[in-house]
């Protein structure tokens, strides 16, 4: 008989959740897909903390713990593995397992005791570390797996997993499916939190799909494939597949070269070499997750390479070249200004268009209104802060068209958002591209990237190991993205 670890009936938090159910049994592994953003995070809140419910209930091992007649706000077991590392890195591993624990008692350490334990631990998983080692020199993928032994120490009643595609590398991926299954044949139930359905398939034994905080479907194994899925996000499927903006990744590259990366070295980069042609969209994917900020510092200037040549437009790139966009990872964050307003966020790379950008009140005015349409009115009242992700990153990329830089390099843009704002990212791009923009995307795994691409760099070691055509795509057998048709 199945044992119950969580259950949610008919919980509604408007404007958010409205009448979940959801059930998790132990030793399972479920996705829950998110067609759109509208109440993920509450949904999670849900489960680790027993907030305030405007109707329905909440069950932990066939406890009651919350509904809406009475919630006593404490926190469940719940452990949350995401981007950001539960993990201390000035610590070693043995420390962050074994002291850093509820009902730790111990004054006298003894390491030699805790680190044979450790091993013990990561034998099965086939996972070798030497004693004492420090969380900051552990991979990515590392990481990951203490965390799941540290939930697994604590006893936790579930372990979410979110986003975890956008930090570990498409190799890791492959190794982590008989590591969760590992731990939940040892009774540890998982929530695998995405917004890809071709990486929840891959791990999990059903799904939930979410749209507008609802549940729509409840997908069981027969019915993890994309005939089904396609049913629930035809919207994305017609706006990818559209003709016009097919035929434009069907044109020959231009001669000219806006990027030139010759026999590059550069910490872990060794010798790289690329060329971008203008015009050209380019996805360069680092399978290992090794060199992807490290290039990211050398195309914004901020240092030079220990030897070869990074030139873009023939000359060594600068933060002031206003010809050059960078864009970090999660930019609705990253780039933008609280203290300044909309309009100001808007606005603040194209003052090399207008000039006096900045003392011409009348010209900024006549700006907002013609960008009123996609932002509202009173734009230079409203600070990003009054408004949604989706609103943050919208207003990104409006700054980067406005900018019309030559040269564009982004780094997952296609990370941690839903299908409608994927479905507007990919117009952006295919904008960009229509203006002649050179782009280049750097991944750690595909996500819906092929789909504004012309070329595919499969990146090894720190060096191109393979390069794909759009044609070729298929070619790819990645666990996450989609392909063009």
């Amino acid at each position: 008989m199945k044992e119950e670890v969580f259950r949610l009936e008919q919980v509604s938090l408007p404007p958010y959740l409205h009448d979940i159910n959801i059930h998790l049994f132990k030793g399972e592994i479920v996705g829950l897909i998110g067609l759109n953003a509208l109440g993920i995070e509450q949904l999670l809140t849900i489960f680790q903390k027993n907030i305030s419910l405007h109707y329905g209930h909440v069950y932990c091992k066939d406890e009651l713990v919350n509904d809406y007649l009475s919630s006593n706000h404490k926190q469940n077991n719940i452990t949350v593995i995401e981007r950001k590392s539960m993990l201390i890195d000035t610590l070693s591993v043995e420390e962050n397992l074994f002291i850093l624990k509820k009902g730790c008692k111990q004054h006298l350490i003894r390491y030699s005791l805790l680190s044979n334990q450790m091993q013990q631990l990561l034998a099965p998983l086939h996972l070798k570390l030497a004693n004492k080692t420090l969380v900051a020199e552990l991979t990515s993928f590392e990481k990951l797996v203490i965390q799941f032994i540290k939930a697994q120490l604590s006893r936790s009643s579930m372990v979410i997993l979110k986003d975890i595609s956008t930090f570990v590398s498409e190799i890791d991926l492959a190794k982590l499916k008989p590591i969760l299954d590992y731990f939940s044949a040892n009774g540890m139930t998982f929530l695998y939190v995405c917004n890809h359905h071709q990486e929840a398939f891959h791990f999990s034994n059903r799904c939930y799909l979410m749209r507008e905080g609802k549940i729509i479907k409840h997908l069981y194994p027969d019915q993890m494939n994309d005939t089904i899925i396609s049913q629930y996000s035809y919207e994305f499927k017609e706006s990818i597949e559209e003709g016009s903006r097919q035929d434009q990744y069907s044109k020959p590259p231009l001669s000219s070269r806006d990027l030139v990366c010759s026999n590059l070295w550069y910490h872990d980069i060794k010798q790289l070499n690329i060329e971008l042609h203008a015009g050209e969209t380019v996805v360069l994917l680092d399978s290992e997750n090794m060199i992807l900020d490290q290039l990211f510092v050398l195309l914004s200037g901020v240092d030079v390479a220990d030897s070869g040549s990074l030139l873009i437009h023939g000359k060594r790139p600068s933060l002031a070249d206003r010809s050059i966009a960078l864009v970090p990872e999660k930019p609705d964050q990253s780039l933008i200004f609280p203290q300044l307003s909309v309009m100001d966020n808007l606005l603040f790379t194209s003052d090399h268009k207008v000039p006096h950008l900045w003392l011409n009140r009348k010209r900024r005015a006549a700006l907002g209104y013609e960008l009123q349409k996609r932002f509202g009115n009173r734009l230079t009242d409203k600070v990003p802060s009054d408004f949604p992700q989706s609103y943050r990153l919208r207003l990104v990329y409006q700054r980067i068209l406005l900018q019309k830089p030559t040269f564009l390099c982004a780094v997952q843009p296609f990370a941690s958002i839903d299908m409608y704002q994927r479905m507007e990212l990919i117009s952006t791009y295919d904008v960009l591209k229509q203006r002649g923009t050179t782009i280049l995307i750097l991944a750690v795994s595909l996500s819906d990237t092929l789909q504004i691409a012309d070329r595919l760099l499969l990146c090894k070691n720190g060096q191109i190991e393979r390069q794909l055509l759009r044609h070729e795509f298929s070619q790819y057998n990645g666990i996450v993205g989609s392909r063009p048709t």
